[in-house]
């Protein structure tokens, strides 16, 4: 990850690691709301709306 930022940041224009990981998560994001959401945004989630600690049942 650090190898493809330091040796594309000039000719990708990545400021940062964070942004480098931004923009490819947020290419994760746009695929899966293409796939399981027409596209549209999915809601949004506060920082604690997720699950916690390990599954159950696991």
């Amino acid at each position: 990850m650090r190898g493809a930022l330091l040796h594309t940041q000039v000719a990708e224009g990545t400021r940062s690691l964070s942004d480098f990981i931004n923009t490819a998560v947020m290419a994760e994001v746009q695929r899966l709301e293409a796939k399981y959401n027409d596209g549209r945004p999915f809601p949004a989630v506060g920082a604690r709306g997720l699950p916690q600690g390990r599954p159950l049942g696991r």
